[in-house]
């Protein structure tokens, strides 16, 4: 049920900034929703018809996808392709800011201190959350950069070869292979060609990236009457 409000929430968000801020708006949420993802990828959950844990953020990074294809859609590949760049920039930002902020020295007075006992509970919180593996940061970034570029090129090309018509397939077709290819890209690099003991491709397929795919295929169904609602509110952004 979190998984629908999550959803529900996702949806009224990236309506309301593209009716009040265009593409500004959207270049907003899809900052916010990539760095956002990224720290709640850590949180793993079970559902009810999946053997292996899922991790959250599966639901918040799918979104941008959706996002790219509506700036696609209405403002024109160009837009989209500065969308990816910007969400890209971003989280590279936060990562380094962050990491700056850990390499200053902890205070090394009172250990008994309440005050310094909670700012070394802090630091170890926020190192968890911002010092993520060297392999693990390169995966993410190249598997993004490709997989967001393969989505708005497929969802242009489809779009170009239909002559505008058949906007569900475009949207659908888009976001199903280009979300195949950021799980399978980043589980290959983190858990296959970077990592210290490899899995195999058997254990990579079905505990990294069918389970995953399954649910990006949900989403991808639930996310096309907001692409034809998209319509009004980007007509009356622009």
């Amino acid at each position: 049920m979190l998984t629908v409000w999550s959803f529900l929430f996702c949806a009224l968000a990236i309506l309301g900034l593209l009716r009040f801020y265009g593409v500004y708006g959207l270049y907003a949420y899809n900052v916010l929703a990539v760095v956002i993802a990224n720290i709640q990828v850590l949180r793993f959950t079970e559902f009810q018809y999946f053997s292996e844990p899922v991790a959250l953020g599966t639901v918040l990074f799918t979104t941008t996808f959706f996002v790219n294809d509506v700036i696609t859609e209405h403002y024109g590949i160009q837009y989209a392709k500065k969308s990816i760049m910007l969400c890209f920039w971003g989280q590279l930002l936060v990562m380094l800011w962050m990491l700056i902020a850990l390499g200053h020295p902890l205070p090394t007075t009172d250990s008994f201190d309440p005050v310094i006992a909670t700012a070394h509970e802090n630091y170890l919180a926020m190192l968890k959350l911002f010092a993520p593996s060297l392999r693990i940061l390169i995966a993410s970034l190249v598997a993004y950069l490709c997989s967001q570029l393969l989505d708005i090129l497929i969802f242009n090309a489809i779009k170009y070869l239909t002559h505008g018509k058949y906007l569900w397939l475009r949207q659908n077709l888009a976001m199903l292979l280009s979300g195949f290819c950021d799980t399978f890209l980043f589980s290959v690099l983190a858990w296959k060609w970077f990592s210290t003991i490899p899995i195999s491709y058997t254990e990579l397929i079905f505990t990294y990236v069918l389970s995953a795919q399954i649910m990006r295929m949900l989403l991808n169904v639930s996310f096309t009457p907001l692409m034809y609602m998209s319509n009004r509110y980007a007509r009356v952004a622009q």
